[in-house]
């Protein structure tokens, strides 16, 4: 047998270089890479005189050996003179006449999502690819009654109440769109309610961490065996930097200016297109911060982003790390703590900027929200010299914390903090 001229190094050296690539793994099958980010399995062959070019699927999400499984089922069917492109737009058409409830979640998603250019489409990716797939997606949509939606939302509610709102929420509008292209008769959500069918009226919580439980939350996350390095500064930097959770494991070290080359000093220009407000916030690093991103990139081995993803998901539509990823590792700490959620840090992190006497609307401002009222119109400072020093202030205080120095005393903001 010929040997492969691929591996699985080279393809994600390919991968991770900016430039267009076009590997052959002999046989036909090639690694082919357009675009900056994207890169694809293709088969080559040809049929009928012809020259056709099958993509099988998308690295990283289809591995190497993977694609050869698929390219050599793709030649069975030319051994048996089919053509897998023609077998494979019989397949998808077969799927659409049946009118699948995966064929109709594909359908709105495309429709009502990538076409309007919502600003998250991630959120209803998850919620498609870990639920209402995996649970409703063989069934054929027309066929789905209310109780088949029940049983869904049952085994969600009990576990994430708020996750279970939002999966009514995306399958009321997948069924609604269903009902309009007049693919089902009847929307089978259409008499749930939040209140009595899954997680309950949602109430703000008010969970924050204190001093003493984060002394223990750090020390348990450092003796948990299989909690990543990677997993501990996450999580300090998702306090120090009041930062969203998707905020933080999207980021790309182009985003950030560690060595300070301006006046601004060091800073992380976390853009627009990735902030839940729609505007760009540029972030102060204190020390701490820089020391530990400092680590993050040796353990991030050249990957673009600062926490790649670290395997093989098929449900994952991100080239970071999943977005539940961290959840997943929180969960194995047994810290014995109150429940709380990686949200409530932000909570944490604003609670603990009141007590080091940092004022409102900087520490408004510390979490990227924006001022509101007449307040919001009229003040349009970024307080980013008050930012700073709030944020080196609270960095300190963190590593006091997480040494469990009881005796340090809060920490005031510096002068340039105050009017």
């Amino acid at each position: 047998m010929a040997r492969a001229k691929l591996t699985a190094l080279a393809v994600e050296r390919a991968q991770k270089s900016g430039k267009s690539v076009l590997l052959s793994d002999g046989e036909g099958l090639y690694l082919r890479k357009q675009t900056r980010d994207g890169a694809s399995w293709t088969l080559r062959y040809r049929f009928a005189g012809k020259e056709h070019w099958l993509t099988l699927g998308n690295y990283p999400d289809m591995s190497l050996a993977l694609a050869r499984i698929e390219a050599r089922q793709a030649r069975v069917l030319l051994d048996r003179q089919q053509n897998p492109l023609s077998v494979r737009r019989a397949a998808m058409e077969d799927e659409r006449q049946k009118g699948s409830f995966k064929a109709l979640c594909e359908d709105w998603y495309r429709a009502e999502v990538q076409a309007r250019g919502l600003k998250h489409p991630g959120v209803p990716r998850r919620y498609l690819d870990k639920y209402l797939v995996p649970k409703l997606g063989r069934l054929t949509a027309r066929d789905i009654t209310p109780a088949d939606v029940a049983r869904v939302l049952d085994d969600l509610k009990g576990r994430a109440p708020t996750a279970a709102n939002d999966l009514l929420r995306f399958t009321r509008r997948i069924f609604a769109f269903g009902v309009r292209r007049r693919i089902v008769p009847s929307n089978p959500a259409a008499d749930f309610s939040p209140r009595l069918d899954a997680g309950g009226t949602e109430r703000p919580r008010s969970r924050a961490l204190g001093a003493e439980e984060l002394t223990r939350l750090f020390e348990k996350m450092r003796k948990t065996p299989n909690f990543g390095e990677d997993s501990l500064l996450a999580i300090k930097l998702l306090l120090a930097l009041c930062v969203r959770k998707g905020e933080l494991l999207g980021a790309r070290w182009a985003e950030f200016d560690l060595d300070g080359k301006t006046t601004a000093g060091a800073v992380w220009h976390l853009p627009a297109s990735r902030t839940k407000t729609g505007e760009g916030l540029n972030i102060p690093l204190a020390p701490a911060v820089i020391e530990w991103l400092r680590a993050l990139r040796g353990l991030a081995a050249g990957s673009e982003f600062v926490f790649p993803k670290r395997r093989r998901d098929p449900r994952e539509r991100v080239p970071h790390m999943g977005i539940d990823t961290l959840n997943v590792a929180l969960n194995r700490v047994a810290h014995e703590l109150p429940h709380f959620t990686l949200h409530d840090l932000r909570r944490t992190a604003r609670t603990h900027l009141a007590a080091l006497g940092v004022r409102r609307e900087v520490a408004e401002r510390c979490l990227g929200h924006k001022l509101r009222g007449v307040e919001g119109t009229y003040d349009r400072h970024d307080y980013f010299r008050e930012r700073r020093a709030a944020l080196e202030s609270w960095a300190a205080l963190l590593l006091s914390i997480e040494r469990g120095d009881r005796k340090v005393a809060p920490l005031r903001p510096r002068r340039s903090a105050e009017r």
